[in-house]
């Protein structure tokens, strides 16, 4: 028979058990997600929605196709859009980075708080802070490479820590 503890002792040592089962739980809940297109993968925690979508243009056909999901109040998504080689032939870098930030500023009625260039992963990336129209906050990356943009988003109300968590996944 093992010594028993004494009870706030063994309230602590329970209370720390459940601690280590729901973190324990949580990680195996996050999934790796890679949309189709992809070249990079990050961590979705919960139940993940796909979504694709292809909108034809004069230069040829732009295909969208993210993987999202909703935790702790954060709304998060990896979206890997396949541009038309043309786009990527007659356009900077640069040139589609502000395009791309200023559709999902305005997707989310938001402001820009601020911009940057940044690398993770391994990539160049551009890094985004914004304020979305409805209060929450949100935080984002976009990486470019050959034909692909990829773009990390995550909108918070009150904790980024599940944002950060995400934004970190990325690889």
């Amino acid at each position: 028979m093992s010594p028993r503890l004494p009870h706030p002792l063994r309230a602590l040592a329970l209370a720390a058990g459940l601690a280590l089962t729901a973190l324990s739980a949580t990680a195996a809940e996050a999934a790796s997600a890679k949309p189709e297109g992809s070249f990079l993968a990050c961590d979705l925690p919960g139940e993940v929605k796909q979504m694709n979508e292809v909108r034809g243009t004069i230069v040829g056909d732009i295909r969208h196709h993210t993987a999202s999901t909703s935790v702790d109040g954060a709304q998060l998504s990896i979206t890997a859009t396949e541009l038309p080689t043309f786009v990527t032939t007659v356009t900077t870098d640069n040139m589609i980075y502000r395009k791309a930030r200023g559709e999902l500023l305005k997707n989310f009625s938001g402001t820009s708080k601020s911009w940057g260039s940044c690398t993770h992963a391994g990539y160049e990336c551009r890094s985004l802070r914004y304020t979305a129209g409805d209060g929450r906050e949100g935080l984002a990356r976009f990486y470019l490479h050959g034909d692909v943009l990829v773009i990390v988003n995550a909108v918070y109300a009150d904790d980024d820590a599940p944002a950060k968590r995400f934004l970190a996944s990325v690889q």
